[in-house]
């Protein structure tokens, strides 16, 4: 029997695809490419990390590293010595990627559009950096001289449309413009690259399959607290016509693979709708664990926010009134300031008295602890006790709506993370109910509610489930793959490649999806080369500026990440 050899890998990310959508599209006709794939593949779902943020799982999937290995667990991180959060890049990332780890094997690299590789690193080929890149004016392609030659050869190209702009009916049809050109420029860009690098690993993610349904989900869903029958016609199939749209984009791209050539399909989660918010920072000075300061400024700041004078409700006026793209303009730059003036924030807690706090998506708790916080509270041997008291009033969080419990499980962070960097990891990490509630991460106090349905702008968000589709040489037609995760894809990959697995990656190789006539070829060693380096650390941008840290947060909060 003749065994078969991989020389070339594609990896297609699909950003939040879940096979809650794409399994019952593909058998309705709509997504032949995928379907094609499905059939004489392998697949199954792929597990997020905790919680299911773009940050932690792509870098996760990139390392094949648990966040405390890869030190990234959202979009955000404290400052040291400081309640003042930054916003996260590649810099920030602590393991080897598998972009750096093939570049240093000698293997060529095309990585296009990957959250999380701004800033782009040195790689045997070319990166073109994905989320979090501000705009075209920064340098975000390796090398820097990349997107001249993209727009000398393909004519443009698109970071991604504002989803901003599909949160007002009257921008819906702009953002779907630019989502579907931004889409073909990323296909012509890619083989473009592809072909002119002769790649081995080439990889392209489209973010659009994941800004759509942060956008329109309430189209599509006719449950949804937000959905619209009389707009159902016109929008209630454009998350599943971009679906389509991208599946014949990738049809030429699977119909030309040569024999020795393997396609990987992946997401980084998995999708579904988006109905209340929990300001979890609310709960936790209702429950006597974050105290405001007993001064006269922030006394009155309280008792306003206490009768509705919120960042939410201003927004929300704002949006009634015609004059929602004054958002962006408050909470970006400078206008960070008038929101901690005029709003409750950070900067009128009694840190001294105060035990937990929260910053970020999903729910992601933190004590204050001493040594560690600059005004920590909560002592070494008071520790387990404070937070075992959270998790237990936690646990009995209730909508005051409907009478169900808000929070579907409650991990201790060393039950979900190990390495180097567990320390910086929150302390206290929930999963909400049915993950239809979600953390707000916008600002530190965004209404006065606990729980809080969404009036508009995003309506679906992320799941726990993404996909893992494999098709070509190497892989077992068929095949059927169970209990993967992230993390097991880049171990997987490199199998294939017949490139070396370091030790310190989580991940397994999904020896399921492989065919029994798989053989790697003859083992690859490092390569000894100056230019190219396993983590992004060793980059020439090895500090991000102030300045660049402004607009990579201004970036983040045109999205909605971060405030």
């Amino acid at each position: 029997m003749q065994k078969q050899t991989v020389n070339k890998v594609i990896v297609i990310g699909l950003d939040g695809a879940t096979f809650d959508l794409i399994k019952p599209w593909a058998e309705a006709g709509y997504l032949p490419t995928l379907q094609h794939c499905l059939q004489m593949g392998a697949h199954g779902e792929l597990r997020s990390t905790v919680p299911p943020m773009t940050a932690p799982a792509w870098t996760a999937f990139g390392t094949g590293c648990n966040p405390g290995k890869h030190r990234l667990y959202d979009w955000i991180a404290r400052e040291p010595d400081s309640y003042k959060f930054t916003p996260v890049t590649a810099l920030d990332g602590k393991a080897p990627t598998i972009y750096g780890l093939l570049s240093d094997y000698g293997r060529s690299v095309v990585a296009l559009n990957i959250p999380m590789t701004y800033p782009p690193m040195p790689v045997n080929g070319v990166m073109v950096s994905g989320l979090p890149t501000p705009s075209t004016k920064v340098t975000f392609t390796y090398p820097k001289a990349a997107y001249q030659d993209i727009l000398n050869n393909v004519g443009d190209y698109v970071l991604y449309p504002d989803p901003g702009e599909a949160y007002s009916d009257s921008g819906i049809d702009s953002f779907l413009k630019r989502l579907y050109r931004a889409a073909d420029l990323r296909v012509q860009t890619f083989n473009y690259l592809r072909e002119r690098e002769k790649a081995d690993f080439a990889m392209l993610v489209f973010n659009g399959t994941d800004t759509i349904s942060h956008a329109l989900w309430k189209f599509m869903d006719p449950s949804h607290p937000l959905h619209d029958p009389a707009r159902f016609e016109k929008y209630g199939n454009a998350i599943r016509d971009y679906y389509r749209y991208v599946d014949g984009l990738l049809a030429p791209v699977i119909e030309n693979i040569s024999d020795d050539t393997a396609v990987i399909f992946m997401s980084d989660h998995g999708f579904g709708p988006f109905h209340k918010f929990i300001h979890v920072n609310n709960w936790l000075i209702q429950q006597g664990f974050m105290c405001i300061k007993p001064g006269l400024r922030a006394r009155l700041k309280k008792a306003t926010f206490n009768m509705g004078f919120s960042p939410m409700n201003v927004y929300n006026t704002l949006m009634r009134l015609g004059f929602g793209k004054l958002k962006k303009e408050v909470v970006r730059g400078e206008g960070q300031g008038l929101l901690k003036t005029l709003f409750l924030s950070f900067e009128d807690i009694d840190w001294g008295r105060t035990e937990a706090y929260s910053l970020g998506n999903v729910g992601q708790i933190y004590l204050n602890v001493v040594g560690r916080e600059p005004q920590g509270r909560v002592q070494a041997e008071s520790y387990e006790t404070v937070r075992s008291q959270i998790i237990a009033q936690l646990a009995e969080l209730r909508d005051p709506e409907t009478g169900e419990k808000v929070v579907e499980t409650i991990y201790r962070r060393e039950e979900i993370y190990a390495g180097d960097y567990l320390e910086q990891a929150p302390d206290i990490v929930f999963i909400p109910t049915r993950l239809e509630y979600f953390g707000f991460g916008e600002y530190e106090f965004g209404s006065h509610k606990i729980i809080e349905s969404m009036q508009r702008g995003i309506s679906g968000t992320h799941r726990m489930n993404g996909i893992f589709m494999a098709y070509g040489a190497g892989i077992k037609p068929g095949a059927e793959v169970t209990n993967a995760s992230l993390v097991d894809l880049t171990p997987t990959i490199l199998h294939l490649m017949s490139a070396p697995i370091p030790e310190h990656m989580d991940g397994r190789i999904l020896q399921e999806a492989l065919s029994p006539d798989f053989e790697p070829m003859a083992g690859i060693t490092a390569v000894a080369n100056e230019n190219h380096t396993a983590t992004n650390n060793g980059s020439n941008n090895s500090v991000l500026s102030e300045d660049e840290k402004r607009i990579v947060a201004e970036r983040l909060r045109s999205l909605g990440y971060v405030g």
